[in-house]
């Protein structure tokens, strides 16, 4: 499912993604049962022009209705085939309800109160979450493929400290009209488990730290460049460490084979309680447990200590 969602994650921020009957039918079944039961997909309207499915060149006709036909039928002109028809199952549509995506990340985040619209289609108050002393508003932002951005982004004011999630790429800082806001990628702390989306809230309310770490130091010193870089430098650092996190995880579920005792001897490595649940949640996020074992790019995951260890003859 993790890797639908990618797909989900890829094509948000279009204006009207589109998903023939033939890209679902390519979907493993339990992904398309959960995104078409839970709303995540909705059927549009059909296609009206479709790509020849007896050339090899797949020219592209205009779908034309056969005259006074019960049933109905449709076909397309072809220069070779002269005219080819099309099944009306292979021109049923289907598009993402970004209200319904809305609904299911607030819900998965257990934020407190109701969902609402702000900029239709492309921004909501998702509700509040507590982060230590603090409740913190939750936004999701949808980029428009228009000019129309800083437009949007001036809705979520100049006050407070919300959180921005986005599924796309993230928005440049000149949108938001005063202080950015803290931006976090719905693919980092999003996945599903199976029966529906689950969030890794501690990775959240650490990339929210972080940002908001960021910005007070950025604001601090506006005028020197050489220290802004010092501090951009800084969260660079901070911010390839995360990325790593889930390689450590995957590096030790490899090398253990049990989520179980690579927790164990993370959680000695490190001196910081690692738990079971994150690592299965780093293997979720990777493809699952066949998809990390099967993996032969081992170059590109950071070594434990572990492994260091076994290699140094247990000295450091």
């Amino acid at each position: 499912m993790n890797h639908t969602l990618s797909i989900l994650w890829a094509c948000f921020d279009t204006t009207e993604p589109q998903f023939s009957a033939s890209e679902l039918a390519s979907w493993p079944p339990a992904d398309r049962k959960w995104l078409l039961e839970a709303g995540v997909l909705k059927e549009t309207g059909a296609a009206t022009s479709i790509a020849c499915p007896s050339c090899e060149d797949g020219h592209v006709e205009e779908v034309l209705e056969l005259p006074e036909s019960t049933p109905r039928r449709f076909f397309i002109p072809c220069p070779d085939a002269v005219r080819v028809e099309i099944d009306l199952e292979g021109l049923r549509r289907w598009t993402v309800d970004v209200n319904t995506v809305a609904a299911l990340i607030a819900a998965a985040l257990a934020l407190k109160g109701p969902i609402k619209p702000v900029e239709p289609g492309h921004l909501w108050r998702l509700g509040t979450t507590q982060m230590g002393q603090s409740s913190r508003e939750v936004m999701l932002y949808r980029q428009p493929d228009t000019e129309d951005s800083t437009r949007i982004a001036s809705h979520i004011g100049q006050t407070g400290r919300p959180i921005i999630l986005f599924a796309g790429g993230e928005p440049p800082p000149s949108v938001w009209p005063g202080r950015p806001p803290a931006c976090v990628a719905l693919s980092r702390v999003l996945s599903h488990n199976g029966n529906g989306l689950q969030v890794d809230a501690l990775l959240l309310y650490d990339l929210v730290s972080r940002a908001d770490d960021l910005q007070s130091q950025m604001h601090a010193i506006p005028i020197d460049p050489k220290g802004k870089k010092l501090v951009v430098r800084r969260q660079l650092k901070a911010e390839l460490s995360s990325h790593l996190a889930d390689s450590n995880l995957l590096a030790a579920y490899r090398q253990h084979g049990s989520m179980r005792e690579a927790a164990t001897a993370l959680t000695k490595e490190r001196g910081k309680p690692v738990t079971k649940d994150m690592v299965q949640r780093a293997v979720a996020r990777a493809g699952g447990a066949k998809a990390v074992l099967n993996s032969e790019d081992s170059e590109s995951v950071t070594r434990t200590v572990a492994s260091h260890r076994r290699d140094k003859g247990g000295r450091f």
